[in-house]
């Protein structure tokens, strides 16, 4: 519907895209900033100094008498281009919190919330009515709402080397879409078209990690699954003029979106003083059937690779020297294929982990240099830069205090 028309784009809520006006929205991402800084990998890595989402079973490294707690931000950078037109726009927005502990010498567990996708634009367009000449019409197409996630974690220790878990999230919010068709020009009532989609369910993922050493490495093998999910979806649609009478006003039930089936593993190496992370997987977004015209759901496969240096953990060093130093980079295909043309995403990472309170708790800074999107076809790029500043607090809550 846009791409026909000037690149006039703005956005609101927690983002600023106009491809989140499709499916449920612009997916976000549900890692912090320590997996961010490293192009977005960790498959493989446990919980030691913050909690690892990617992975159910990370938390096994999580010790006994510790709780991890993790909160972020982030801003967003962005510049849309077609046609020869670029606009700038920027975001900032709650990025996650998380929770992570033991309960026993086998079991850890851990809680979080975070956002799951946004929906924010607002498009400047025109129509005309059917069958009559001379009709044009300015028609404004604006979209908000999120839709989030909460999520419990349970991971089990099978063996001293091999770790089980299991999360279960719960979806929930909505998304909503407001046509002004402006007809006063015409000598008409102006016709608002408001349609608000509701959404809520339950999904599982499931997740193992196994370790062992090889020479002088300690190598973790990591994996994922997802079985995918049915979303319980209401949606109100609702029709009324400027005077606001209303004009049509109905509700129905579906279970049209979903959450794909998803499969992934990773790699983790850690020597002395580097960590090498490789992961790779797969959503099966095709499984869904879209009814949109010109807009199909692909799969969506990534790889993403990142590298962790740490020169020095002699808590007597000095302190650059006990800063963890982070790079990354990562590739993903979008769930989104519009006009044959399957969107793509290059991002380029880089952070820094830095040590506060005796090296138990850190500061993690990551910046991504991300491109999204193409020109081809009349569609739109964008290049985006984004910061993300996560705060990891280690402490001994279970400690037992002892008295003279």
């Amino acid at each position: 519907m846009f791409f026909g028309s000037s690149l006039s784009v703005l956005a609101q809520n927690n983002t600023r895209s106009p491809y989140s006006m499709y499916g449920l929205g612009e997916l976000r991402s549900q890692v912090n900033a320590v997996n961010t800084a490293m192009g977005g990998a960790g498959m493989a890595m446990s919980s030691q100094s913050f909690v690892n989402v990617l992975n159910p079973a990370a938390n096994h490294g999580i010790d006994s008498l510790n709780v991890i707690f993790d909160t972020g931000v982030e801003g967003k950078y962005s510049q849309f281009k077609s046609q020869g037109e670029t606009q700038n726009l920027n975001t900032g927005n709650f990025s996650y919190f998380s929770l992570g502990f033991r309960i026993n010498s086998k079991i850890s567990a851990g809680i979080g919330l975070n956002p799951f996708s946004s929906t924010g634009y607002e498009i400047n367009s025109t129509a005309s009515i059917d069958g009559v000449v001379d009709s044009k019409y300015p028609l404004n197409i604006i979209g908000t709402g999120d839709i989030s996630r909460a999520w419990g974690v349970l991971t089990y220790d099978l063996l001293p080397n091999l770790h089980l878990g299991a999360r279960t999230s719960f979806l929930f919010g909505s998304v909503k879409q407001t046509q002004y068709h402006n007809l006063s020009g015409l000598g008409n009532t102006s016709i608002y078209n408001e349609t608000t989609n509701y959404f809520h369910n339950f999904y599982f993922e499931f997740g193992a990690q196994y370790e062992f050493k090889l020479q002088d490495y300690n190598i973790s093998l990591g994996a994922i699954y997802n079985p995918g999910q049915k979303l319980v979806t209401k949606q109100e649609n609702q029709t009324y003029n400027s005077s606001g009478t209303i004009m049509d006003d109905d509700t129905q039930y579906n279970g049209d979106f979903k959450i794909p089936e998803e499969f992934g593993f990773g790699i983790a190496v850690n020597s002395d003083k580097f960590l090498y992370l490789v992961d790779a997987g797969l959503q099966k977004w095709s499984d869904y059937d879209y009814k949109v015209k010109s807009v199909e759901l692909k799969n969506t496969p990534y790889l993403r690779l990142g590298l962790q240096f740490t020169p020095s953990r002699n808590f007597m060093d000095s302190y650059f020297q006990k800063v963890n130093y982070r790079i990354g980079w990562r590739y993903a295909k979008s769930y989104l294929e519009m006009k044959g043309n399957q969107l793509e995403e290059y991002v380029v990472t880089f952070g820094l982990g830095l040590p506060i309170r005796n090296q138990s708790s850190r500061i993690d800074c990551a910046f991504e240099l991300g491109s999204y999107g193409t020109t081809a076809s009349r569609l739109i790029q964008e290049n985006y830069i984004r910061l993300r500043v996560g705060f990891s607090l280690k402490d001994l809550w279970f400690q037992q205090r002892k008295f003279n």
